[in-house]
């Protein structure tokens, strides 16, 4: 097992530290905890963008405020609404 996590994180505005969890997962030659595994943060970006695409105006693609219900660039109804 790897120990530590190899990722760096900001612990102040101005420097960087490495992480301090317990590694699990080696990619790369690499260790990572669960939070900072490539494939873990790529997964979850994925699973973000594909939630964004699908509250999108389906017409021009514009991205709605809560309280709109028609997009104010095309007149398209927002799904969902």
């Amino acid at each position: 097992m790897g120990g530590q996590c190899s990722t760096r994180v900001w612990i102040s505005d101005w420097d960087k530290a490495q992480c301090s969890k317990k590694a699990v997962v080696k990619r790369d030659g690499k260790w990572y905890c669960k939070i900072h595994d490539p494939e873990y943060i790529k997964a979850k970006e994925d699973k973000r963008q594909a939630r964004r695409v699908k509250i999108q105006c389906p017409k021009c693609g514009s991205a709605p405020r809560p309280w709109w219900a028609y997009c104010p660039f095309c007149g398209t109804k927002y799904p969902k609404h």
